[in-house]
């Protein structure tokens, strides 16, 4: 009887994963055209002074003009869904010199970089540890976001854009079925 029954289920998971399984983890072809996941995926900054111990960010307790700025940048997924850790990425959206207030982010060099979009716009791929998804209300591993600032400009911080792609519904039930499956086959 239970053997019957396991059979069963197998034909019932193959069945559903024929209808819901989507073509490819990530439907999205090129970075340009990830959805904007940035309000419900939030990006968190903070000053790099490890290297530096702060000495060249901060001259006589300001914030000083410099060559070099490092950040650490962890996304947090402040949203109820999975987002798909190999889609994840950060589009560094503007930099502001802050005399003028205008949009430098052209006329810096970003050097650590994974690449730009088709504006131009630096971007650099979120690790996730080696996990398939950031979790709801998890964080990723920080990343250094390094800014080679050539004409001493006084920046405020970037602006920075989350990007990637959600788990599907039919994603997320496919990945149930296979945890069922898995734990189905572990018990016979």
């Amino acid at each position: 009887m239970a053997r019957g029954w396991t059979q069963n289920m197998k034909l019932v998971y193959a069945l559903l994963l024929l209808v819901f399984a989507p073509t490819t983890l990530l439907a999205v072809s090129a970075i340009d055209d990830l959805p904007d996941l940035t309000g419900g995926v939030i990006p968190l900054l903070s000053y790099d002074t490890g290297e530096s111990g702060g000495g060249q960010l901060f001259s006589g307790g300001r914030l000083s003009s410099r060559g070099e700025v490092h950040y650490l940048v962890r996304i947090k997924n402040q949203s109820g869904d999975p987002i798909l850790a190999e889609s994840l990425i950060v589009v560094v959206h503007k930099i502001q010199e802050s005399a003028r207030l205008r949009d430098v982010t052209l006329e810096l060099d970003l050097p650590n970089a994974d690449g730009h979009t088709k504006d131009g716009l630096p971007y650099f791929h979120v690790p996730v540890d080696s996990m398939p998804y950031l979790q709801p209300y998890a964080e990723s591993q920080p990343f250094k976001l390094e800014i080679k600032n050539p004409n001493l400009f006084r920046l405020y911080p970037p602006v920075l854009r989350v990007y990637g792609a959600r788990l599907t519904p039919a994603q997320a039930y496919q990945d149930t079925l296979k945890t069922l499956n898995k734990d189905n086959e572990r018990r016979n």
